[in-house]
């Protein structure tokens, strides 16, 4: 068990007083101190249970956060409500320097009825955590968060008492998994891409990219936490996020796929799409990426996305550049080609216009993206969730998203598992079959699940 966070510097309650004689009403206030290095998540882990939660990891390694408690929440009914979502943030945070974030996601598709399990998720969720633990050096800084007119100054003292430091050692068992269930399965699988390759052949359209959800049950409730733990191993070069918005529940995942970065006015993107898995050995890896580089189809499909980003991002940018010939980057588990985009946006372009222009890339929905996305409304027999959507964080001049592939939905005792690939012309429906088992193998290997 942890210990109770008396042993935390004083310096938190003395910022938090400090703080609260400077708020001023409706503004976010955030206090900040620097505490020894502690392990961000195993923080996470070790407070209470019933809190709301959110733990986000860049790919680069420079940001890591993670945040519990809710001082400010943006949210929605539909994913297409970002105009009031970065209007709220930029109403709520003081102009200039803040550190201040909100972190979440959206729905792939605002227009789709939402099923049950993702009810406490919404069309978009944003959170402003009430504490966070970042790294900064070699020390952490732990932060308060507070909308001066909502809470006393005697609440956040006793929420402060609250906070638990994390055990040395937590361990991250998981309760034996007890099956497996495939939607759709392997027949209407391949009924599916038979059905899009019909349309491609036809020349309706050049790209879809299809679905599937894995759901796994397990003998007790899972610790999405914990399963997020253990997936890290197999998570390098991944934005590794997990928002838990009530007891119960949690979207988590190890994503290679960068939506968008923003700082100020500069912009970076990513195209991802083609896929080899990796090599058993230095010998076979090179060969497979040679193949991968080298395949018509795959340098096919990822260049649908490269001109789906091309076209969405250049009116907003006033200079763009990307490079025509993709690299591949290397997994654990696959090998993607991409390719980055760099670019400076036109004067006053906001998170808002750019989350609509990019959002769904057709490494994730198809191209042309419109009709692609109408095809997997007819075509998946579930629904997505915020999985395909965007997820990361918003600030008052600066935001990241990440695409929310490699991801799953923790419902109680099962764990949602989705994975997609793109059908296009040359498409095999049993080869794309076994791309999304391997998309998901890192979820099946660090989790012991039935493959």
């Amino acid at each position: 068990m942890g210990q109770r966070a008396n042993s935390l510097p004083d310096r938190i309650r003395e910022s938090i007083h400090r703080g609260w004689s400077r708020s001023e009403p409706g503004g976010i206030v955030r206090v900040e101190t620097v505490i020894p290095h502690t392990d961000a998540l195993a923080w996470l882990r070790a407070q209470a249970p019933a809190a709301v939660k959110i733990y986000w990891a860049d790919r680069e390694g420079r940001h890591e956060v993670a945040g519990i408690g809710c001082a400010d929440l943006v949210a929605g009914g539909e994913s297409d409500g970002v105009e009031s979502l970065v209007e709220h943030v930029r109403s709520r945070l003081p102009a200039g320097e803040t550190a201040a974030r909100y972190f979440g996601g959206m729905r792939f598709n605002g227009r789709k009825p939402s099923d049950a399990a993702w009810r406490d998720f919404g069309g978009y969720r944003f959170v402003l955590p009430r504490f966070e633990l970042s790294r900064r050096g070699s020390d952490s800084v732990l932060a308060c968060q507070w909308l001066h007119s909502a809470v006393a100054s005697d609440t956040l003292m006793k929420e402060v008492d609250s906070l638990v430091s994390p055990a040395l050692d937590i361990a991250c068992d998981q309760p034996a998994a007890t099956g497996r269930d495939d939607l759709p399965s392997a027949a209407g699988w391949a009924a599916a891409v038979t059905g899009t390759l019909k349309l491609v052949s036809d020349g309706a359209v050049d790209k879809v990219v299809l679905a599937r959800k894995s759901t796994f049950g397990f003998a007790a409730e899972l610790d999405p936490l914990a399963c997020l733990q253990a997936l890290l191993e197999e998570a390098e070069h991944c934005y590794r996020f997990c928002f838990v918005p009530a007891p119960g529940r949690a979207f988590l995942g190890a994503s290679p796929e960068r939506l968008y970065q923003r700082e100020g006015r500069r912009i970076l993107c990513d195209a991802i799409a083609g896929t080899r898995v990796r090599g058993d050995g230095a010998s076979l890896d090179r060969q497979l990426e040679r193949d991968l580089m080298g395949s018509e189809k795959e340098r096919r499909e990822h260049g649908y996305v490269v001109r789906g980003i091309r076209e969405s991002l250049a009116p907003l940018c006033g200079w763009l550049v990307n490079g025509d010939d993709p690299s591949v980057v290397k997994l654990r588990q696959c090998q993607h080609l991409m390719s980055t985009f760099e670019g400076t946006l036109r004067d006053g372009v906001a998170d808002a216009e750019l989350l609509k222009a990019l959002h769904p890339t057709p490494a994730v929905g198809g191209y042309p993206t419109g009709f692609a996305v109408r095809e997997i409304e007819k075509r998946e027999p579930f629904d997505r969730g915020w999985y395909g959507g965007p997820v990361g964080w918003v600030g008052r001049d600066g935001a990241e998203f990440a695409v929310a592939i490699r991801s799953g939905l923790v419902d109680g005792s099962t764990i949602s598992v989705f994975s997609g690939a793109g059908i296009v012309a040359g498409s095999v429906p049993g080869d794309e079959w076994e791309e999304l088992d391997y998309k998901i193998s890192h979820f099946t290997q660090a989790l012991n699940l039935p493959r």
